[in-house]
């Protein structure tokens, strides 16, 4: 279960608010362990997952997905489902346990509209007058429009801050499956390299690393992989373009094992490297370990951020990326993003990626990502590949 329990009722109760509605998919996945397929194909469909400070949860979930809800083993007990599932049901006495409850929570009393289904788990828990903090992040108007026409006396308050912060510090379970993630896209980001030589396409690697991440269980979320000139590009999308000697190969690569990311950027070779490219090689390593140094629970992400820059401007880096790493778990860019300005507190038990990239458009490009776990006494690495080129 993704949720650290306790740590959220000691941010509800310190934000002054009687109960967190989630209304996206990452945020109800985080609360509830149910995972909507149908919101994430359909931004505009809806489920809510619903947590009071001094109440039972609540999950209301489309009936057509009542076996995504079943299958998720989610901790909440009370689920509400809205809609209609147009499937027949036979009666089979050597059914699953599964199937059998799918079967059972598919004859549950279901509500014609979500929000309709809301205002009554709402009311309910003697909510109906109280302030709640809502997930605004990928609420669109015309469902915020719905939600307050339904519970109008209830005193909603923009909750996306909260639930970053809920979700930037990690459990041990958290921990492991971004772990887990990492390693999976290092391995295969490894497998595709191996079969990288002159006249292969970038598409090739990626069809490698597409099918190793598979085959380890993952899913891939992206793969960006540009030869020569094009690992200069922000985002290269593998093309038919043929490797040839001497050029640079950039891998920013990103998969998911058990809904946690993991995400790897290195840069490798066809031959010797120059000493151009071992020198802005080293610009890179000297401001990712300058943001190392900096990350320890108590300091500031804007000092992390600083801390990388001034050792990118002292190497020649003019145009410093205005991002330099972001948090990681259930979403791929998770809130803190270590950018200027950014005075968020770094706490221990976060996760964080560090994503220094030098990209001269007309020379090539050389990345570094890096997945570090803040400790006590400052980060571990989580990602275990060289931090250096590949020579191939």
């Amino acid at each position: 279960m993704p949720l650290y329990k306790e740590r959220a009722k000691e941010l509800i109760q310190k934000a002054g608010v009687d109960a967190v509605l989630a209304t996206s998919a990452a945020n109800i996945y985080y609360i509830s362990d149910y995972d909507s397929i149908s919101m994430k194909l359909s931004p505009g469909l809806q489920s809510y997952a619903l947590l009071p400070l001094d109440n039972d949860p609540a999950l209301i979930a489309p009936l057509s997905e009542v076996d995504l809800v079943v299958e998720s083993g989610s901790w909440i007990k009370d689920i509400h489902y809205f809609g209609s599932l147009n499937v027949n049901v036979s009666k089979n006495p050597k059914g699953s346990e599964v199937t059998n409850r799918i079967i059972d929570a598919s004859k549950k009393e279901a509500g014609d509209t979500p929000c309709d289904v809301l205002a009554m788990v709402v009311t309910q828990r003697g909510l109906a007058r109280m302030k709640i903090a809502i997930d605004l992040n990928q609420l669109s108007p015309l469902r915020w429009e719905t939600i307050r026409k339904n519970l109008p006396d209830v005193k909603f308050v923009n909750g996306t801050e909260l639930l970053n912060d809920l979700k930037a510090v990690k459990t041990p379970e958290e921990i492991n499956r971004i772990q887990h993630a990492t390693e999976i896209t290092e391995k295969s980001m490894e497998d595709a390299l191996e079969i990288a030589q002159p006249n292969i396409m970038e598409l090739d690697l990626s069809g490698m690393f597409n099918y190793s991440v598979a085959e380890d269980g993952g899913k891939v979320t992206y793969d960006f992989i540009g030869f020569g000139e094009r690992s200069a590009y922000p985002n290269p999308l593998p093309s038919s373009l043929q490797a040839q000697k001497g050029d640079l190969i950039r891998l920013t690569l990103g998969t998911t094992w058990n809904h946690y990311n993991g995400n790897v950027a290195r840069t490798a070779v066809l031959g010797k490297a120059s000493s151009e490219i071992e020198k802005r090689l080293a610009v890179i390593v000297d401001a990712q370990e300058s943001a190392f140094d900096m990350i320890k629970p108590g300091a500031k992400i804007s000092d992390v951020y600083a801390a990388a820059e001034k050792e990118l401007l002292k190497g020649g880096v003019k145009q410093c990326a205005n991002l330099l790493g972001h948090g990681i778990g259930i979403e791929c860019n998770e809130y803190p993003w270590i950018t200027k300005g950014m005075e968020y507190e770094i706490k221990g038990g976060m996760v964080l990626n560090i994503d220094i990239p030098y990209l001269d458009l007309g020379w090539g490009g050389i990345e570094m990502e890096d997945t570090v776990l803040v400790t006590k006494k400052g980060v571990k690495l989580m990602t275990n590949t060289e931090r250096t080129i590949y020579l191939l």
